[in-house]
């Protein structure tokens, strides 16, 4: 069995990793990585245009995607990339000028959705880029904080945010969203259905038979029922032996076939440490803080939880791992 993966997010600038939100990242990359030679293989670079993002050393990074039959979706902070699924050339750019801090785009029937988190929000569009919705993830006013005319791809950093959605799943004709803060997922079309994820702030969502596959920051796998919205499975991932003494890392990104989990893990930031310890502790627990932090990685699991392998991502590529997908002949 094929284990080549493919992996997006963003490369750093030199000492990237001391930057302020907003700045931390140079290009996005798309990349895969082969579990099996314990390869990587760069496939696309790519820069938002100037007049799409901060004058001021933007922070440019590919978040998370979704494949179909023929495409590849994928969003960065500001815009929205439509690639052919083979050769990742660009089919269509979306753009929009509420943009911003997008983390994750999916084709859902005959619409695009859009996971802008800066403004805590879902935005929904046709297939050729005309907006068409914008749903806040709390209910409110969509311009509650920003005016409609504001363009938001200028600005660095619309953080703190109420919420912090992330990621974007279907069950049926229902659109559902993880809330980061809330520890959460909600239906948009009724948040009163919502799956509790209490153990962790979630990302991901990943359907799959009855359940619904999420992790959290603080690396763990949970599951909800589809119907019953209630948690029957809940991971605690170890790492390997190598790394049980630090910080496995942000945890965000998953695949899923029959046997295995396949889990994504990015180095902490610096600044992370130094910015916010007590938010950190929620992650380290009796970790050594001061220990040099585990790489970003792709970690592989049993479906029970036993770690198996791991892939470490080389210095110069993807920093920052936002998703994970099998790649498809």
């Amino acid at each position: 069995m094929s284990e080549i993966f493919i992996i997006a997010g963003g490369i750093p600038r030199k000492y990237g990793e001391l930057l302020s939100a907003g700045h931390v990242l140079k290009k996005a990359e798309i990349a895969h990585i082969n579990f099996e030679s314990n390869s990587y293989d760069s496939k696309l670079i790519y820069e938002t245009p100037g007049i799409f993002c901060p004058d001021n050393m933007p922070s440019i990074g590919f978040t998370s995607f979704s494949v179909t039959e023929k495409h590849l979706y994928i969003s960065t902070s500001t815009e929205v990339l439509i690639l052919d699924k083979y050769d990742y050339k660009i089919v269509k750019i979306i753009n929009d000028p509420l943009f911003h801090d997008n983390h994750h785009v999916k084709k859902i029937n005959d619409k695009i959705y859009v996971v802008v988190t800066g403004i805590d929000a879902v935005m929904e569009f046709d297939l050729d880029g005309n907006r068409l919705a914008i749903y806040n993830v709390l209910g409110k006013d969509p311009f509650h904080k920003y005016s409609r005319t504001t363009n938001l791809n200028k600005i660095s950093s619309t953080k703190p945010h109420e919420s912090h959605p992330n990621h974007l799943f279907a069950m049926g004709d229902e659109i559902w969203v993880t809330r980061f803060k809330q520890k959460d997922a909600v239906c948009l079309q009724d948040r009163s259905k919502r799956m509790d994820i209490e153990v962790g702030h979630p990302h991901d969502g990943v359907v799959k038979g009855d359940l619904v596959y999420f992790t959290t920051v603080n690396g763990y796998i949970v599951a909800h029922n589809k119907v019953t919205y209630k948690k029957e499975l809940e991971i605690k991932l170890t790492g390997s032996s190598f790394n049980k003494d630090v910080p496995l890392g942000w945890c965000r990104g998953l695949y899923i076939d029959e046997d295995y989990f396949y889990v994504g893990f990015t180095q902490l930031r610096t600044t992370k440490i130094t910015e916010n310890l007590a938010w950190l502790k929620t992650i380290v627990k009796n970790k050594k803080i001061s220990s040099k932090p585990s790489p970003t990685r792709i970690e592989k699991y049993t479906r029970d939880g036993k770690y198996v392998s791991q892939s470490i991502i080389p210095a110069e590529g993807i920093f920052t791992i936002f998703g994970i997908e099998k790649v498809h002949s």
